[in-house]
């Protein structure tokens, strides 16, 4: 088997999602440590689970948003841990959540009213703008998510077919399968979900070549170059061990 590298796609700091245990360096050291060559991190959006105060200014709010993925890339810098920036955007009416990759915090800062937008509208900003939208966890069974699961797979680019921050039952990972199966334009991933260094490497994705950005990430993603990691082994697309 050819070398993988291997990457986090769903992290949580301390600096910015409130469930979060760890900071972003931390992470960085850890996921370094366990042989990953980069993670994303995607903090709750100020719509979700965030640590960063309602009552500030759009651009104070940005820039507090952004601490945990600029202390874990300074930290990536420092030790040789590719580090990229996302964020799982909340959708409050339903409890929802959507991993948003390829944007940058000048996209954030260029769209103050982001939180105001319904789904389909922000499904349609992010589509325009080149990012990526995964649905988190589709199935999730939580006291916050108040609405019963109804996937928008005309909306969304993807789904998190494994996340693995908990047990099965309560993520339901197999009806995100059957999700992906029954739209196979639907991109699979695969995320930890991570809030701590506990359970470090147990989810994620692998590739035959180093990822130099999030716009090479979504370019791999889309030519379905990449493998899920399930419970800390590399499988394939349909969840085979290889």
């Amino acid at each position: 088997m050819h070398k993988l590298y291997k990457y986090e796609t769903h992290l949580h700091t301390s600096e910015v999602s409130r469930c979060a245990v760890n900071t972003g360096a931390e992470m960085a050291r850890a996921y370094k440590q366990a042989g990953f060559t980069g993670i994303f991190v995607t903090d709750h959006f100020v719509n979700g689970n965030c640590a960063v105060p309602s009552d500030l200014s759009w651009e104070q709010q940005m820039n507090l948003f952004v601490q945990g993925f600029e202390n874990a890339r300074a930290e990536g810098e420092k030790i040789g841990l590719d580090v990229f920036f996302a964020w799982e955007y909340g959708n409050p009416p339903t409890g929802e959540d959507y991993l948003t990759y390829n944007l940058d915090k000048e996209f954030l800062l260029a769209h103050p009213h982001l939180c105001s937008l319904s789904f389909e509208e922000y499904s349609e900003l992010v589509g325009k703008n080149g990012g990526l939208i995964i649905h988190a966890h589709p199935y999730r069974i939580a006291s916050y998510i108040t609405i019963p699961p109804n996937p928008r797979a005309d909306l969304i680019d993807g789904v998190e077919v494994n996340n693995t921050v908990s047990d099965s039952v309560r993520d339901q990972n197999h009806l995100a399968w059957e999700l992906a199966r029954e739209h196979p334009h639907l991109i699979r991933t695969s995320g930890t979900d991570i809030h701590s260094t506990d359970g470090i490497g147990l989810g994620g994705m692998a590739f035959p070549y180093r990822i130099e950005s999030s716009s090479h990430f979504v370019e791999a993603l889309r030519a379905g170059d990449g493998y899920l990691i399930i419970d800390g082994e590399v499988t394939d697309m349909e969840g085979r061990p290889i």
